[in-house]
């Protein structure tokens, strides 16, 4: 049969286009994924929400709210009918949390001394126990929140991460809300 029309592809033709849309796919997500330096911001923007919400709360419901960082990432804490302090549950916005990625939480500091392990700061309806200081590092960015007694948060990236091409006084300055 010569001349006869030829319909449709052949199996070679087919595995090879889907050979090609499977590394297209591949290359598409592995692009795509967040480096560690955008998670380390992410990550200081959401603490920096959630401390600013744990202030309003305890503003608005007259009882104390505690944060300190744990092993692997963060916790906030509420006192419990006994006094003790106790994690949040589950599915509160307050549930402990953990850092993602090569992110780490370090130079924790209320009025400029250093948290020592298994201390929380104190969130008061009168606002925090005392100016605290963190930061946040991951790929290269290091991203310090800074907060006082009746302050918002604010996040900072620190002069020496390289995080931005320009000067550390052209940066702008980063708010949690």
């Amino acid at each position: 049969m010569r001349g006869a029309r030829r319909d449709g592809f052949t199996l070679i033709e087919l595995l090879i286009a889907m050979g090609i849309v499977g590394v297209l796919a591949a290359t598409i997500v592995f692009v795509a994924q967040p480096g560690d330096a955008t998670l380390a911001r992410k990550e200081a923007r959401r603490l920096a929400a959630l401390l600013e919400l744990a202030l309003s709360e305890t503003r608005a419901s007259g009882e104390s709210i505690a944060w300190s960082p744990v092993p692997g990432g963060y916790a906030f804490w509420r006192q419990a009918e006994d006094g003790a302090w106790v994690g949040f549950a589950e599915d509160s916005p307050y549930r402990r949390r953990s850092l993602p990625g090569a992110t780490l939480l370090r130079d924790v500091r209320v009025d400029a001394q250093p948290l020592r392990p298994g201390e929380r700061i104190i969130l008061t309806p009168y606002g925090m126990s005392g100016a605290i200081e963190a930061t946040l590092t991951g790929g290269g960015a290091s991203i310090t929140l800074r907060g006082g007694a009746l302050r918002r948060i604010s996040l900072q990236p620190d002069s020496h991460a390289r995080m931005d091409a320009r000067p550390s006084a052209a940066r702008p300055r980063i708010h949690a809300g």
